[in-house]
């Protein structure tokens, strides 16, 4: 019992591993962690020592928000934070929140992250001529085209952004905490974010990882193998 609870944290947390690896090259990926708890109510006992077992199960994920390296593009439309906050961006289901700056233009003009959801400006969905001039960012987040401001980037902030829920595509939503608007926001344009994932460190916790479901492996065969000749020893005396 204590091995099985040992090899479901393990592959919880090797499959956490396994995905931040493979979101390193994810513009504004945020790198995940386990976090497991000792259980207060215990699922078996032993009736011999040590008869002080501990259970721990993945309690929860732990979210590390600091900043990734910015990457130049060149590209207009690429935006990157270097504070705090997200982009907001409309969806179906409502309001969700992004540090992956990667936009685009929809038929209409208007900005659009890779998945086709608006981003939203401070007045609503910020509209852009493909055929006019230069676009001009400022520190901000204000975009103008030939001296006219056509918006400026929605960034919210939260106290508390391990409460946000990943609903997938690089977006969040928020839980129980309201966005705030971001006081000093500083956009980057023709930048993007990038993953905050370290490859070396990843890679050494799937090696700890891998080590330590071997041993809780070899643990649980060798218990079986123990209680087959008790129980086949028994079975002799009787």
């Amino acid at each position: 019992m204590v091995g099985l609870s040992a090899q479901q944290v393990l592959r919880r947390r090797m499959d956490t591993t396994a995905n931040n690896l493979a979101n390193m090259t994810t513009a504004g990926f945020k790198v995940e962690h386990v976090v497991s708890r000792e259980l207060s109510e215990k699922p078996a006992t032993a009736s011999d020592n040590p008869a002080d077992i501990a259970f721990t199960d993945a309690w929860m994920l732990q979210r590390d928000f600091s900043t990734g390296p910015l990457e130049r593009t060149g590209n207009p439309l690429d935006f990157a934070l270097e504070s705090d906050g997200f982009f907001v961006v409309q969806t179906a289901g409502g309001e969700a929140f992004t540090r992956d700056g990667r936009f685009g233009l929809d038929e209409q003009g208007q900005l659009i992250t890779r998945n086709g959801e608006l981003v939203m400006g401070d007045g609503g969905p910020i509209t852009i001529d493909p055929a006019g001039g230069a676009l001009s960012v400022s520190r901000e987040g204000s975009i103008s085209q030939d001296g006219v401001v056509l918006g400026t980037l929605r960034v919210s902030t939260f106290q508390t952004p391990g409460g946000l829920e990943r609903i997938g595509s690089n977006l969040w939503r928020a839980t129980d905490e309201a966005p705030q608007p971001a006081t000093s926001p500083r956009v980057a344009a023709g930048f993007i974010e990038g993953s905050n994932v370290n490859a070396v460190l990843e890679l050494t916790e799937m090696i700890e990882i891998s080590r330590a479901y071997t041993s809780v492996s070899k643990m649980i065969a060798q218990a079986d193998e123990l209680r087959g000749t008790s129980i086949d020893k028994l079975a002799r005396v009787g």
